[in-house]
């Protein structure tokens, strides 16, 4: 699967909330209880997710199936990319690596939905742009955001573009590096025992998969 540096741009949200939520991996279940006891409104309120939508929980169907609901967004996660580019691409390693790491649910579905799942993932983009009503910007991007100003997100190489969702080396090294042009950037990709927060980059994926809540924060 090629990435390239799509970024997507929401409105202000005038009527509701806006929420992001770590990697789902297939605990649609789990995340909607999580989103029903903080009131979260399907009408006005907006979700956004850090990728990783699939694998390892038992629901990854249905957490493609997010991808239709008006009040769901998500950047693409590495999990994704290892879907269409063993499926779809034929790229025997990143089959073999996807199987191994939570794809086996394919296995239980119909060769015909793949089509759609494919043309969904391909439409995801690599970062969510949202400023919100008090005029705080926030980033969405699944791993890493290898750039120094955020203005720069377009001008991404392929190379770049890969370390956006694949890195883990600013979360391992605990670099307190912050990046120009945005108050605030939110990754999923690493478990981390709660929020973790290095420099204005915040790390949400608390490892719902592994039977822990979902950390789900309201942008203000």
């Amino acid at each position: 699967m090629k990435l390239s540096p799509r970024l997507l741009k929401l409105p202000v949200n005038t009527s509701g909330n806006d929420f992001v939520v770590g990697d789902i991996h297939g605990e649609v279940s789990k995340l909607r209880k999580q989103l029903n006891e903080i009131g979260f409104n399907y009408k006005t309120d907006r979700l956004i997710c850090v990728g990783d939508l699939i694998d390892r929980g038992a629901e990854s169907p249905e957490a493609l199936a997010l991808l239709n609901e008006s009040w769901f967004y998500s950047v693409v996660g590495n999990h994704e990319v290892l879907m269409v580019g063993g499926l779809k691409y034929q790229n025997n390693k990143q089959r073999m690596t996807w199987i191994e790491n939570g794809g086996n649910w394919i296995m239980n579905t119909q060769s015909s939905q793949w089509p759609i799942w494919f043309d969904q993932i391909e439409a995801l983009p690599l970062g969510i742009e949202v400023t919100t009503a008090s005029g705080t910007c926030y980033g969405i991007i699944h791993a890493d955001y290898p750039r120094d100003h955020w203005g720069d997100f377009e001008k991404m190489s392929r190379e770049d573009c890969e370390r956006a969702v694949w890195s883990r080396e600013n979360f391992r090294t605990g670099a307190p590096h912050s990046i120009k042009g945005i108050d605030w950037i939110i990754h999923g990709h690493n478990v981390s025992d709660g929020l973790r927060i290095l420099g204005n980059r915040v790390y949400i994926e608390n490892g719902a998969y592994l039977g822990n809540d979902f950390i789900i924060k309201a942008l203000k």
